[in-house]
């Protein structure tokens, strides 16, 4: 196959996520009203628990609506309204791919349907993914970034050496994506550096995505702060005690 080719099936494989065996609804969500969001890409299986602005959730890869289960039931509980939702090919949502574009759109529909949203809290590949959706003009009043890539990169090489995938696919199938995406370079979350009020978390043992990436964004977004916490590695940091009062405080 020709690089365009060989980068072009790399693309496919990494933007199409693995889906579980069975759905997963988190716990406070079996009293909430359900949703399906149209969007460009499918429709969206999407949760409104309470009334009045809303803290928007954002999962990551290959996660679900299941991972905010304690911070849903920590909002309900100080009388806060969440909102979440499957990105598209995950949980209850349709689609196969879920290219970061797609998140994005994913993002700003569920918003303009299920608002108002004051907040958004997002989770890893759920990151970037609002980074695009700001890029486009979303403008919530703050938000919680939780082991944040400053994009995609990483994934995308270790695929790739695991499959002894040259370097230069890589690199062709990064710039065959932002080309086709309107971006004028590869997609940076660290480069977006929103002027809204932002609160990173990241843990320094994360072997997912390594706790750099979270304070490359908090320094170089304004009004960003960096909270970094140790052995709660890349998705119990989102459904840690404490972390999950701070976040509730920074948002309340």
């Amino acid at each position: 196959m020709s690089l365009d080719e060989q980068a072009r099936a790399l693309l496919a494989e990494v933007m199409t996520p693995k889906r579980r065996a069975r759905p997963r609804l988190a716990e406070p969500l079996r009293r909430a009203q359900d949703f399906e969001i149209e969007t460009p890409h499918g429709g969206v299986a999407a949760w409104r628990l309470g009334e009045g602005p809303a803290v928007l959730l954002v999962h990551g890869w290959q996660d679900d609506n299941s991972l905010w289960s304690p911070l849903i039931q920590s909002l309900a509980d100080i009388g806060a309204a969440s909102v979440a939702f499957d990105l598209p090919g995950h949980g209850y949502s349709t689609g196969d791919a879920c290219p970061p574009l797609a998140a994005a759109a994913a993002i700003e529909h569920v918003a303009r349907e299920l608002g108002p949203i004051d907040s958004v809290v997002t989770h890893s590949f759920g990151g970037p993914a609002l980074g695009l959706a700001l890029l486009n003009g979303f403008a919530p009043r703050r938000i919680v970034l939780i082991a944040p890539p400053r994009g995609r990169n990483k994934r995308w090489f270790d695929f790739a050496a695991e499959r002894g995938i040259a370097d230069e696919v890589v690199q062709r199938a990064r710039e065959i994506y932002a080309a086709e995406a309107g971006l004028h370079a590869v997609f940076d979350l660290a480069a977006v550096a929103s002027p809204l009020e932002t609160l990173v978390l990241h843990s320094t043992d994360d072997d997912a995505v390594e706790w750099e990436n979270g304070k490359a964004i908090a320094e170089a977004w304004p009004n960003a702060e960096l909270a970094l916490c140790d052995g709660l590695g890349h998705r119990m940091i989102a459904q840690d005690r404490g972390v999950i009062e701070r976040i509730v405080s920074f948002i309340a």
